[in-house]
Order: structure tokens, then sequence, then C-alpha cells
């Protein structure tokens, strides 16, 4: 599988999985066919409007963007005196490896860890 990135530089790239949605499930496909919507596993450093081909001479579409995110937040440091007695993410550790996760699927989250 060859990835051509926004920029047209190419890479081969290895497709594990393919999902496609059925209500609110994810269901393993064994192939996808042009309009359907999925989800690929495998290729680590792909973004979105990137071209997946199955050659290298297939030629790039049209980059696609999308919009910032609307929302903001802070995550800090809970000094209350309940502290850390309610819940099991509860230390920032924890709570940036579940971020991280996140960003690895959901491609309308932007994250600035400082």
């Amino acid at each position: 599988m060859w990835v051509i990135a926004n920029d047209g530089t190419k890479r081969k790239g290895k497709i594990t999985e393919i999902l496609t949605n059925e209500g609110l499930e994810k269901v393993k496909v064994k192939e996808a066919f042009a309009g359907d919507i999925v989800t690929i596993a495998g290729i680590g450093d792909i973004f979105v409007g990137e071209t997946l081909g199955g050659s290298e001479q297939v030629e790039a579409l049209p980059a696609i963007t999308i919009d910032e995110p609307t929302l903001r937040m802070e995550f800090l440091v809970n000094n209350s005196p309940f502290a850390g007695r309610e819940g099991k993410m509860v230390t920032s550790r924890q709570i940036r490896d579940r971020l991280e996760k996140e960003l690895e699927t959901n491609v309308g989250l932007k994250i600035d860890f400082e």
C-alpha cells in the first residue's frame, strides 16, 4: 500500500485491519469501496487528507481540511481535600497516557502537552 502525503511525498505502509460502522459498532471487513467511510489500522503516521493507493503511480486526491477544535480544556493538579479519593485515572501521567491513546483514533482532537 502506498501513502501519498499532502505535500506529494510517497511512502509505503501496511494496513492490518479495515473497520466500518454498523450503527454504533465497528465491524471488521475485508474490503471497502468508493464512498465507504472506514477506519484503518496499521499505518501509524497517516494524517487526514492523505491518499492511499495500491501502486506508486496512483495520483493524490485533493487534500481535505478539518476545522480547528472549538473547545479548550486545561488539566491541572487537583489540590482539594478530597484529591485522589475517587476515580481510577487520577494521576497526570495516567491522564496524559489516555489522551495520547485518544489522539491515535480521534482526528478532530488537538492536544498541546506543555
